[in-house]
């Protein structure tokens, strides 16, 4: 039998927060900006996830935009990329 990880269990009540527009945008655009700077700085997802002091996992999580971050995992990113947080959430145009 191959076990999966479970599924983090939501409020029901809050479940619509998580498919709202700007939910999934503001998700998209930091999962978007991770992966652009890592890129930019050629790094591995196990280098970058070193350097935000987190787990291979939840760092791929992040680039796949399977989390909801907290604003202390937000900053620790910011600090292993040596940016600013708002840097996390810009729109990158012609994209």
């Amino acid at each position: 039998m191959v076990r999966r990880p479970a599924e983090r269990r939501r409020r029901p009540e809050r479940a619509a927060q998580y498919e709202s527009p700007v939910y999934r945008d503001l998700q998209r655009r930091l999962a978007a900006a991770v992966r652009r700077l890592r890129q930019q700085r050629e790094w591995t997802q196990e280098e970058a996830a070193h350097r935000c002091g987190m787990t291979v996992r939840v760092y791929q999580r992040v680039e796949g935009e399977e989390v909801n971050l907290t604003l202390t995992t937000i900053a620790r990113i910011a600090e292993g990329f040596e940016v600013d947080p708002a840097e996390l959430f810009r729109v990158v145009k012609g994209r």
